[in-house]
């Protein structure tokens, strides 16, 4: 993209500091480039001090200086965020929602005509230039406006285009995902300790074998399952552990999770747009 357009990031919690950490560790715009805002003023000026991005004093104001725009408000605040904006965008900025289950449609409407609508689902990963984002394009976005997507979220992880139906099942899946598999390791760590490791090696050791085990699932292109088979020798360490998974139900239980987060995205697109008739 061009490195003299401006972003803003309407909304600065924990997903959108996390944007700005990505594109500043992607590089992909300048620090001079990016300006944020939220609802809380002294929040967007914390967030621009610790990282040296600009903010300004209101959503409106941050609108009009972006050409580039995300909107990172939790779904509840979404609708009005959308209004306090729809009078202050630029007629020709990418609009970007990165709100669980708020769709294309609902910010297309309040925007009457103003701005292209894209709908993205990043995680946080993306502050280290490690995260796994799906968008989709609204009916105002137009074919460059992937490109631009593919562009921003390709320097700070791995990036896919979707339909706009499923990006309830990636907010599940990829969205939640961060949380549930932080759990994960905790679990892990705490077995490890169980075990007799102390908990600070436990504790490197689980991330490592999480982080080196995507990484070969990844560059030799195997199938999760495919690479089961190759540790789990008949009688072994593996086999042992994995008996207890199944007794407890371990492996459909972690699938379910993934559905329910999935319905749940859905059911808060449904109140957004029920919120707003």
């Amino acid at each position: 993209m061009d490195g003299q357009q401006t972003i803003g990031i309407a909304g600065v919690g924990k997903m959108g500091e996390a944007l700005v950490r990505g594109l500043l560790v992607g590089r992909v715009v300048p620090a001079t480039r990016i300006l944020v805002s939220d609802a809380v003023p002294s929040r967007a000026k914390e967030v621009a001090a610790k990282h040296g991005v600009g903010h300004t004093e209101s959503i409106g104001e941050l609108a009009a200086k972006s050409d580039l725009l995300f909107l990172a408000a939790k779904p509840k605040d979404m609708a009005a965020l959308v209004e306090g904006i729809a009078t202050r965008i630029k007629r020709d900025s990418l609009v970007i929602t990165l709100a669980a289950g708020v769709r294309t449609a609902f910010v297309e409407k309040v925007l009457a005509g103003r701005g292209r609508v894209v709908r993205i689902m990043p995680n946080l990963p993306c502050a280290v230039g490690e995260g796994a984002t799906a968008f989709a394009l609204g009916k105002t976005a137009m074919e460059h406006d992937a490109l631009t997507m593919e562009e921003i979220f390709g320097a700070i992880g791995r990036v896919t285009m979707v339909e706009e139906r499923m990006l309830d099942a990636v907010t599940g899946l990829s969205g939640s995902g961060p949380g549930f598999i932080g759990a994960l390791a905790h679990a892990m760590i705490e077995g490890g300790a169980r075990s007799g490791l102390p908990r600070d090696v436990a504790y490197k050791l689980v991330l490592q074998t999480m982080k080196g085990t995507a990484e070969l699932l990844l560059i030799d292109g195997l199938e999760p399952m495919q690479l089961f088979r190759m540790v789990a020798t008949p009688n072994g360490t593996t086999e042992a552990g994995w008996k207890v998974m199944e007794e407890r139900g371990v492996p459909s239980a972690i699938s379910d999770v993934i559905v329910a987060a999935s319905a749940r995205a859905a059911e808060l697109a449904a109140e957004v747009d029920k919120g707003h008739k």
